[in-house]
């Protein structure tokens, strides 16, 4: 699972949409005070400019010795009402592996730590390392839970109406170990590991009666093949290229897991450089399982990076596909501008991942915070179905 910081501000309280229409029209003046400040500006090297070189080159070094290492850290502060203000810190760290700088590929290192004001939190640890020249390619995710969620059901038709609060505490890690077996081609093996345990709900809510696998908790451990094709030219802000992620685990109860079930994930990305610095980037994702994938393993919508606008998990059910394209623009200096647009869905078979599609819909900016490494500050806002908005501010692009 990726790590990922969002402010999610939902329909249900007045004092939320309040607090939703003001960042929405904050977020539009800030969209026209770049495009104002690029007609006024151009290119001149004006004192603006100047500013962020000077702080590029604190963070970058200069060009006679540039730094090879970058630590930045951004500030996490949200509010959702089911947690209340939500404050915390992103720690990232960029770094090469291997001696052959103009061919090793940047590794990066992560660490998210949050609180709530209803004093739930979250310890979120995540890398992406390559070894000297790319051989090997390890990525790895821990995340510690103690937080509330909200609880809709299962399928494309869960309504609002059945929303209810539950509580759970969770453990969670995958890692994949791959090597370069031939040109932009990895192949490896992954292993992830779920807890899910102290999970609290209403007596009689529908979470409590639903007898859906896994919502009175779970332990399940699986292995499986990884292969990556990688072409992008770039890790962080690729403008051509493709990525092409397939894996396949498999739970057995051999191997601790208190269900038997298989899941794959299919991640295909595709890159266009246009004229005028533009970039087209393309995503397609999918999330399969078999019969008796507990709950919170299903495939999902709704998630800062795969298909924003919604609330993460407010459609769930045994599989998940969804499609999105994105739009990329440097408009003035250090700073750009994204419109994206997508489409996905839940169901229980294949088949029904074609009925009711689910759209999404957003825009967002972009300022540079290492450029030599093309490492972005992102904060979009994006639209989905019956009205749902969220906005997100993170590093990195979503895809």
């Amino acid at each position: 699972m990726k790590a990922r910081n969002r402010l999610y501000l939902s329909t249900d309280f007045k004092s939320e949409v309040k607090i939703r229409y003001k960042t929405l029209k904050y977020f539009i003046a800030l969209t026209l005070l770049i495009f104002s400040v690029s007609n006024s500006f151009g290119q001149q090297k004006n004192f603006v400019l100047r500013t962020m070189d000077w702080a590029y080159r604190l963070v970058e070094g200069d060009s006679a010795n540039p730094k090879k290492k970058y630590l930045f850290v951004i500030p996490i502060l949200s509010y959702k009402p089911e947690t209340r203000w939500q404050a915390g810190i992103n720690v990232s760290y960029f770094f090469k592996a291997g001696k052959s700088d103009s061919i090793t590929r940047t590794s990066a290192m992560r660490a998210n730590f949050s609180v709530t004001q209803n004093k739930q939190y979250s310890i979120r640890p995540f890398f992406d390392v390559f070894t000297n020249k790319n051989k090997y390619n390890l990525r790895g995710q821990y995340q510690f839970t103690d937080f509330i969620k909200y609880y809709w059901g299962i399928g494309r038709e869960s309504t609002e109406s059945s929303k209810e609060l539950y509580s759970f505490r969770q453990h969670k890690a995958n890692i994949k170990a791959m090597r370069l077996v031939a040109n932009g081609l990895y192949a490896g093996v992954q292993l992830n590991i779920e807890n899910t345990y102290g999970l609290g709900y209403a007596a009689n809510g529908l979470m409590k009666t639903s007898g859906i696998t896994g919502t009175t908790g779970y332990f399940e451990s699986g292995i499986g093949p990884v292969v990556s094709f990688d072409t992008r030219n770039h890790v962080f802000f690729p403008t051509k290229g493709h990525f092409i992620d397939i894996s396949a685990t498999f739970y057995q109860k051999a191997l601790g897991s208190d269900h038997t079930f298989n899941s794959i994930n299919i991640d295909a990305r595709k890159y266009f450089s246009l004229t005028g610095n533009q970039v087209i980037a393309l995503q397609v994702f999918g999330h399969f399982n078999t019969p008796q994938v507990p709950y919170r393993m299903m495939g999902t919508i709704g998630n800062e990076s795969y298909f924003r606008g919604y609330y993460f998990g407010r459609f769930r059910d045994i599989h998940a596909a969804t499609f999105q394209a994105e739009w990329r623009k440097s408009v003035w200096g250090p700073v750009g501008m994204v419109v994206f647009a997508g489409a996905g869905n839940v169901s229980a078979d294949l088949d029904g991942l074609s009925n009711q599609i689910k759209p999404m819909l957003g825009a967002g900016i972009r300022v540079k915070a290492i450029p030599r490494e093309k490492v972005n500050v992102r904060l979009d806002y994006a639209w989905g179905e019956n009205g749902i908005q969220a906005f997100y501010i993170t590093l990195n692009e979503a895809f």
